[in-house]
């Protein structure tokens, strides 16, 4: 099964309005923008290095043999074990700044699977440098600045810290995009279990304050989950951007979304280089700059 092979859902705003026709766009960041599942791998080498050789996380299976790079079963089931931790934490409080969340998930996977660590590895994982090494996917800055450069007002909404965001916009390349605005997680509330929902609220308030009406905004992500289906139940018209999910085998849960009528995005692109050619093949030469 491939992406190719879904059929495209019913759109949330059916049928949609024109892409010229939005003022606003918001973008997830990490996961959307930002690709850093493989460096969150590649971190925790020397711990899984600590792992009995039948490990269900040292799965060397490929999840696909028709994509190239296609992911293990052990990663993915890795992976799992990761969000999990992550998605626990971020429930607690006092809510802890993007660092510590990362120590305290390298802490308590390290315990789940009684493994040794040391105070240094721990560190690490939670250190600027790491979080600085998580790249844009490839022509993501230069499609952001081409989507501002034809007029759109871009905004960053983020349900990781400002700490985080301050580390990651200069590192990667979002710094030299034009946002109009860039929300995170300390601008969400404290429904710590609704943050989804809050950060597109947050969104669509902001919006209202630019007087710009719901119809106007466009929001793009990878989540289906934390994404595509709050925007939906909000009213909001949406993007899919791929990205590396095929990798990872999430063609499943997007076939399952779509059949559930869980999302309603009305485009569904590769990539953020991809959607920029979908505006520029609407309307040939509209908002483009000297």
């Amino acid at each position: 099964m491939s992406n190719n092979d879904i059929p495209m859902p019913t759109p949330t705003i059916n049928p949609p309005p024109p892409l010229h026709a939005y003022k606003i766009i918001s973008f997830d960041v990490y996961g959307t923008l930002i690709r850093y599942k493989s460096h969150i791998l590649n971190s925790f080498q020397p711990l899984l290095s600590r792992l009995p050789t039948d490990s269900s996380y040292l799965n060397n299976t490929p999840l696909s043999t028709h994509i190239p790079g296609s992911a293990t079963a052990g990663q993915v089931e890795f992976l799992k074990l990761f969000q999990k931790k992550e998605d626990e934490i971020k429930l607690e409080k006092p809510v802890r700044q993007f660092d510590e969340i990362l120590k305290e998930i390298w802490t308590r996977i390290a315990k789940e699977l009684d493994l040794s660590t040391t105070e240094d590895e721990v560190k690490q994982f939670g250190s600027v440098e790491n979080i600085a090494s998580w790249p844009c996917f490839e022509g993501t800055v230069d499609a952001l600045k081409k989507l501002s450069q034809k007029g759109f007002k871009l905004v960053a909404l983020s349900n990781i810290d400002r700490f985080a965001w301050e580390i990651t916009a200069p590192a990667s390349g979002l710094g030299e995009v034009k946002w109009d605005k860039v929300f995170t997680a300390e601008d969400f509330g404290d429904d710590l279990e609704k943050a989804d929902e809050a950060k597109l609220k947050t969104l669509m308030k902001y919006a209202e304050q630019k007087e710009v009406r719901k119809e106007e905004v466009l929001h793009v992500a990878q989540s289906l989950g934390h994404d595509h289906k709050p925007a939906k139940d909000l009213g909001l018209s949406s993007v899919f951007l791929i990205g590396d999910g095929p990798i990872w085998g999430k063609e499943s849960e997007s076939k399952m979304a779509v059949e559930k009528q869980l999302v309603g995005y009305a485009w569904r692109c590769q990539d953020l280089r991809e959607f920029v050619k979908v505006v520029d093949r609407e309307v040939p030469g509209w908002g483009d700059c000297c």
